[in-house]
């Protein structure tokens, strides 16, 4: 738990600020103000200077300011939606922030206003996986009063519990939020694109958060207070002036172009949306030209918006869309690597030990450290295992005990933190890997060929030493992203991979039962190179595997992955149906024809039999 902000440490994680401006010189100079007089301030002030017609650019320009700042000067005005995707690309990729603060410029920070959203960040969960994507401050008037234009609106049917969790560290869910002081987490921002430039105003802010929340948490804290210094107290809906042709315009888009909302909400915002359009328009003494602001809403949203490449070209380079590149260049050609595994009470003491062996001890090139993590409490005699190996081990031993169980997803996030060197091997702890394993995989990762690396693995019920089939893979980075829309094409327990890769993409989000093809589809879309092995450097342990694999909850586990390839514009409509299709079915077989259709599915075939070809 972070303690009161009187007591508060300095954070472990870089924060980084984001202010976009535009002809606001004194209004400017509060805000950075505000921003260093905080109990907490950010290691890094990211300040866009929107094209500035007054004397921003000459008061930026001799700047003596207390906190580290980059200023970005954009040689034309991108609007709020462009300066917004510039300072968050900024913050991401060359600030590496762990958490990103972003505010307009006639945004007033107090005191806490940073402190208390951090507080309620870290205080959300024990394990970062389980935090919010967003923290959005309260956001009042000069008077004092909660300004309308900015008040987050409670989370509908948000549930008993997520509502208990938000109001643990006094706050409550959200679904969206204003670029009006809010606190996101780096991760979450990473795992998705950046905000749309070519909203330019209105809506921008609405579509990112809502994008950041789909598949996360969202809160609003009363106890981080911010002022928003507009010349007038309300909203501009009834009088909103040019601006409503952008508040058509980006609406539209949001509701029929981006996948940010669910159905459901895609009719109730709309609704909502409408009837307010209505309002303004019936509302109007100057009817016919707010007509014409919704008729030329109405035909741009229609043609759709652009990339922000296409938005930026010729004004600023964005970063974000050569991660991959970026992140290579900085790799070391060194042998040197962790091992990751995550242990649980479902995990059996024989089990662990026989994996632990295989990893280490057994292993022709073994592993320069390895980070066990204990994801909840465990049974005795596996405590006992843990406590033998690592006393035991050859290597440095780091062992992370989570006092609850998260699952894995928030255990091997954890675990990565911990890990010494970039290049991380991934084990089970019920698993066997063979003795090559490592020598065949570490070299073709150290010298850059691959960011992740897997291999076709064995299967085995009781006996390792004779395998029941041989699951093959797909091999080739094009044949790889080729397969992803369909299903997974890596197997998690024989990847190597680089640790700054998985990370630059937002590590690992849970998704239960498919947390790594979730990062896997990530990471080939951010231009990362994903390849297999043909020959199987694992053995895999069934047991129940097939059982798990059938029936109504296997289904809405298969469900929940496909709704979030969609909504990451990894899987089409079309494919997404026709993946729902396959899997129905193959769910709710009897589990012989299940298993032999998963076997045929996933290229797998009786042990001794050969199959000829790498593309599976």
């Amino acid at each position: 738990m972070v303690s009161d902000q009187s007591n508060q440490q300095r954070p472990a994680e870089c924060i980084a600020a984001v202010v976009v401006t535009y002809n606001r010189r004194a209004l400017l100079e509060r805000t950075l103000a505000g921003i260093a007089g905080g109990l907490l301030t950010p290691d890094v002030v990211i300040i866009v200077n929107n094209a500035s017609t007054d004397s921003t650019p000459d008061y930026l320009e001799s700047l003596d300011y207390e906190l580290e700042a980059d200023i970005v000067h954009l040689p034309e005005n991108v609007g709020g939606a462009g300066g917004f995707t510039v300072g968050i690309d900024r913050a991401l990729v060359r600030h590496r922030a762990d958490l990103v603060w972003v505010m307009d410029d006639d945004t007033e920070p107090t005191e806490g206003t940073l402190s208390e959203a951090y507080r309620a960040w870290a205080n959300y969960s024990p394990v970062k996986a389980e935090r919010p994507a967003v923290v959005a401050s309260k956001v009042v008037w000069t008077n004092g009063e909660d300004h309308p234009m900015n008040t987050m609106r409670t989370m509908f049917a948000a549930g008993a519990e997520r509502t208990a969790q938000a109001a643990a560290v006094g706050a409550r869910p959200i679904r969206s939020a204003s670029f009006v002081s809010i606190l996101m987490d780096g991760a979450a921002m990473r795992a998705t694109e950046l905000p749309l430039a070519d909203f330019f105003i209105w809506n921008d802010d609405f579509e990112y958060t809502t994008r950041l929340i789909q598949h996360s948490q969202g809160i609003a804290t009363e106890r981080s207070v911010a002022v928003h210094n507009t010349k007038t107290f309300g909203t501009t809906d009834t009088a909103p002036g040019p601006r409503f042709y952008h508040d058509v315009r980006n609406k539209l888009w949001v509701f029929c172009a981006r996948r940010t909302l669910a159905p459901h909400e895609k009719l109730l915002y709309g609704g909502s949306t409408a009837r307010l359009w209505a309002s303004t328009l019936l509302g109007t003494d100057d009817k016919k030209i707010y007509s014409g602001y919704f008729l030329n809403g109405l035909k741009d949203a229609l043609a759709g918006y652009r990339s922000n490449s296409e938005v930026l070209k010729d004004i600023y380079q964005l970063e974000t869309p050569n991660l991959a590149e970026i992140v290579r260049a900085q790799y070391r050609d060194a042998r040197d690597f962790s091992l990751l595994m995550s242990v649980y009470r479902g995990d059996t003491p024989q089990n662990l030990k026989a994996a632990l062996n295989s990893n280490t001890v057994e292993q022709t090139l073994p592993p320069t450290q390895v980070v066990l993590v204990q994801d909840g409490p465990v049974t005795q005699e596996v405590a006992e295992v843990i406590a033998d190996f690592k006393i035991s081990a050859p290597m440095p031993v780091e062992h992370i005990e989570l006092a609850e169980n998260h699952g894995l997803a928030a255990a091997l996030r954890e675990g990565l933190s911990a890990c010494a060197y970039d290049i991380v091997a991934r084990a089970d702890a019920d698993d066997i890997s063979v003795p090559e394993r490592f020598e065949h995989q570490i070299p073709l990762v150290a010298d850059g060929r691959f960011d992740v690396l897997g291999s076709a693995m064995y299967e085995f019920s009781l006996d390792p030493s004779t395998p029941d089939a041989l699951r093959h893979v797909a091999t080739g980075s094009r044949r790889i992203s080729e397969v992803i829309p369909r299903r997974n094409p890596m197997l998690h327990p024989t990847v190597v991979f680089r640790r700054s890769a998985v990370q630059a993409v937002g590590s690992y989000i849970e998704l239960p039962g498919a947390e790594d093809y979730w990062l896997w589809a990530r990471m080939d879309k951010a231009g990362f190179i994903l390849g297999n092995l043909p020959d199987p450097l694992v053995k895999y342990r069934v047991s129940t595997a097939y059982t798990r694999r059938g029936g109504i909850s296997a289904l809405r586990k298969d469900i929940d992955v496909q709704r979030r390839l969609y909504s990451g514009n990894v899987v089409s409509p079309v494919r997404f149906a026709k993946n729902m299709g396959i899997r129905g079915l193959y769910r709710l077989a009897p589990e012989k024809i299940r298993t032999k259709a998963f076997r045929w599915m996933t290229g797998r075939t009786p042990q001794g039999i050969e199959r000829k070809g790498d593309n599976v």
